[in-house]
């Protein structure tokens, strides 16, 4: 005689699928509709600029900045967003107004570069981001030096890392182990020294170097903005992998969908 389901069985299958369902839920809810942000922060590298007010979107992000400050990253979404920068010393208001297509789980550092008396003001987008390394530090070198031929970054009694780099331009990213560097910005042509920072790196971070200021002037210098730049850990429940324990049950929800469509 054919066994026949008792009249539990089919309730307990859904008890079971429902309670994989939501189990699955659970481990991969934190990834589930979640669109990593963007950070923007601004940098005020224009030397004869007074303060500045900095708006995002319609937004006032920031109503005073002033040369060689910086803001901190503000979270945006992905895509194209308006950047608007206005003097607010006198005897002129000059306003900066530029959109930019930023991209998905980035950051950017904007900068205020240029020469107010040349009229040579202009927003320039810097992508801050390098892998992540463990073991080694990480540099990222911009030229924000207005009326100066295209320079050269090196370190003393090592090599050079960035070569003819003209004004707002830079390079990718240097892996350098970790140390205490003397940091040389000389003329590419003529090799004539420009400015020089001893600067340490440590391990697992990332170091921005700008140069900015006017030789003729002040002079140059080096102004760095560093960050943390390790590997993430990789996230895990009860000592196994999130990644493993989705598959896991994607596995069982399958296997009762089979279980219970076939009765």
């Amino acid at each position: 005689m054919e066994a026949k389901d008792g009249p539990g069985q089919k309730g307990k299958f859904r008890y079971s699928l429902v309670f994989a369902l939501v189990l699955f839920l659970l481990l991969g809810t934190t990834h589930l509709g979640v669109i990593a942000a963007t950070g923007v922060r601004l940098f005020h590298l224009a030397p004869d600029v007074g303060p500045v007010e900095i708006w995002i979107d319609g937004r006032l992000i920031e109503q005073d900045l002033e040369f060689k400050e910086h803001t901190g990253y503000i979270d945006i979404t992905p895509g194209q967003h308006r950047v608007i920068c206005k003097t607010r010393d006198g005897p002129s208001t000059i306003v900066l107004n530029s959109p930019f297509p930023y991209r998905q789980d980035k950051d950017y550092t904007v900068a205020l570069t240029g020469n107010r008396a040349g009229k040579d003001l202009e927003l320039v987008y810097v992508i801050d981001n390098c892998p992540p390394t463990e073991g080694l530090a990480q540099v990222k070198f911009t030229n924000a030096v207005p009326e100066n031929p295209p320079a050269d970054l090196s370190i003393k009694f090592g090599p050079t890392l960035y070569s003819g780099l003209a004004f707002r331009t830079g390079g990718g990213c240097n892996l350098i182990p970790p140390d205490n560097y003397l940091f040389r910005l000389t003329e590419t042509k003529s090799g004539s020294l420009i400015a020089e920072k001893k600067l340490e790196l440590e391990a697992g971070t990332r170091y921005n170097i700008f140069a900015t200021g006017l030789k003729k002037r002040e002079g140059v210098e080096f102004l760095t903005l560093s960050k943390p730049n390790a590997p993430e850990e990789v996230p895990k429940i009860f000592g196994i992998e999130r990644s493993v324990l989705q598959l896991f049950g994607a596995g069982i929800i399958a296997s009762l969908l089979i279980l219970v469509l076939g009765r």
